[in-house]
């Protein structure tokens, strides 16, 4: 329960060898822990944790995709674009539209 909430407060930024220092648990240790904890791997949960604040962002606010992409942990707005569609089988803009007009 201590990883995950710390990966809720650090998903911007946080790496597994992040969790190995706090921790003090080996990187394959924690990987394989979270992997059974949440059925997940590491990055698919860090990437399930940033989508959704994403959407929180997209849906609620008025920030451009560049900013929402920066403030949930992508510094490139393409590669956050690739991978929200790839989540969402929509892009940022699709969902906002869609999300505004509700």
């Amino acid at each position: 329960m201590e990883m995950m909430n710390y990966i809720q407060a650090n998903y911007q930024t946080v790496t597994l060898a992040d969790m190995a220092d706090k921790f003090h648990l080996s990187q394959p240790y924690i990987s394989k822990y979270i992997h059974e904890k949440s059925g997940n791997t590491f990055v698919e949960l860090v990437t399930n944790i940033r989508m959704k604040k994403a959407r929180t962002l997209l849906k609620n606010g008025n920030m451009t995709v560049e900013n929402v992409a920066i403030a949930v942990g992508y510094p490139n707005v393409e590669h956050f674009n690739r991978m929200f569609k790839k989540k969402y089988n929509m892009t940022p803009v699709q969902y906002r539209a869609d999300n505004n007009n509700n």
